[in-house]
Formats: C-alpha cells, sequence, structure tokens
C-alpha cells in the first residue's frame, strides 16, 4: 500500500466532496483501481485513523539502572 501524488485531474472519491484530487491511494491489486483523494479529505481520514491508532513509544536502546537505597 502505498500514497502517491496524482499525475492526471482526477475527481476526490468521497461521497460529497466534489474537489480534484491530489493524493491517490494505491493497494497494489487488493482493489480493482486507485483511490484519489483530495487534501481536505485525507486530512479528515488521518484525523479519525488518530482516534483509533496511536503511535508507541519507541523502547530505550540501554535499561536504567536500579537505584541504590542507602
Amino acid at each position: 500500500m502505498q500514497i502517491e501524488k496524482c499525475n492526471k485531474p482526477t475527481k476526490c472519491d468521497f461521497l460529497g466532496c466534489n474537489n480534484l484530487a491530489d493524493y491517490s491511494f494505491s493497494t497494489k491489486g487488493i482493489l480493482k483501481r486507485e483511490l484519489a483523494f483530495c487534501k481536505e479529505c485525507l486530512n479528515g481520514m488521518y484525523q479519525e485513523i488518530a482516534k483509533l491508532q496511536t503511535p508507541k513509544a519507541t523502547s530505550s536502546p540501554f535499561k536504567p539502572k536500579p537505584r541504590i537505597k542507602k
């Protein structure tokens, strides 16, 4: 899966949006055609996905030393 800039003028695939698409989403053969999105719809979709999926923090490359109690 990948998102690329649209080369041809295409209408946005979201229902009710009449803007021209700026980006296309390719699934490499899973769907019959690429999905096209304008900047506003892509940003809205990103905001909704962010509510469901949050990134995890990276783990540190070293282990913290245990504190010595006196």
